[in-house]
This record gives structure tokens, sequence and C-alpha cells, in this order.
């Protein structure tokens, strides 16, 4: 039988596969948006130093 940490160290090596998906659609999500700004000549907005701002850094 396991113990207490051995299984908790056990229980974070895996990963569920919800996660793994959902972070993936995410920056699939992030690409499209940027995408989509770019062709619509406009920035996407972000945080950046604290402070909410426009991004046009994907116009390039």
């Amino acid at each position: 039988m396991m113990d207490k940490q051995n299984q908790e160290s056990s229980n974070q090596k895996k990963r569920d596969p919800d996660i793994a998906a959902s972070e993936a659609a995410l920056i699939r999500a992030g690409k499209l948006a940027r995408k989509r700004a770019r062709q619509a000549g406009m920035g996407v907005i972000v945080m950046r130093d604290g402070k909410i701002v426009e991004d046009f850094s994907h116009q390039e």
C-alpha cells in the first residue's frame, strides 16, 4: 500500500487529459484571435506590466 506522500507525488505526475486538451484549445484560440485581428487591422487586448493595452505587434 502506498503511503500518502507517494500517492500525492504519483497523482502529480499524471496529467488530466481534459486539462491538457483545454490548454491546447486556448493556444489555438489565441492564435486565431490574433489572425482575425490582423485581417481586420485591429490589435488584441492584453495585459502588460499590470495594465490593459491594445497590442499591434502581430501586425508585422
